[in-house]
């Protein structure tokens, strides 16, 4: 009898250090790091917000990187990190893709008005019950008809003679 009370306390305890809320993932930028002919890799990076009270404590996770709905890369980091409660943080994962098959996606986006993006993946904290993998996705649209119009420059008034 004892030792199920104690497995039940144990299991209550766990649930209540699980997170409540799930975690929110975005995707802020994507830098060129190299090129080579058959493969590109990029820095991506992603902020990961704790919208609970407690810190989390991570040991590193995997992110597919989605374009139109088919995964481009994969970025990884093996690099620990942290997030406070209530807060977020920026990380540097690097992503492999392949070149080739990036290249002959262009077309296709260059012809449509809009782009979807995600990151879909896991990312894996460490507590006193071991690892916990914290599934994460996120998603959103880029509006390609938009982009530069605010940038573009007016056009320089003819010189006259």
């Amino acid at each position: 009898m004892w030792l199920c009370s104690s497995d039940s306390s144990a299991l209550r305890s766990a649930a209540r250090r699980s997170p409540a809320e799930p975690l929110g993932v975005n995707l802020v930028d994507l830098e060129v790091q190299e090129i080579t002919l058959f493969e590109a890799t990029l820095l991506a990076k992603i902020r990961v917000s704790n919208p609970n009270p407690d810190p989390l404590q991570f040991s590193g996770g995997s992110l597919k990187l989605l374009l139109d709905d088919r995964k481009i890369g994969t970025a990884m980091t093996s690099q620990a990190f942290a997030v406070a409660g209530f807060e977020s943080t920026v990380i540097d994962m690097t992503v492999h893709v392949n070149t080739a098959s990036a290249i002959t996606r262009i077309p296709a986006l260059l012809e449509q008005d809009s782009v979807s993006y995600g990151v879909r993946g896991a990312l894996y904290s460490q507590g006193s019950f071991g690892t916990h993998k914290h599934v994460v996705e996120r998603s959103g649209s880029l509006d390609l008809g938009s982009l530069g119009e605010t940038d573009r420059p007016e056009a320089a008034p003819s010189p006259t003679s």
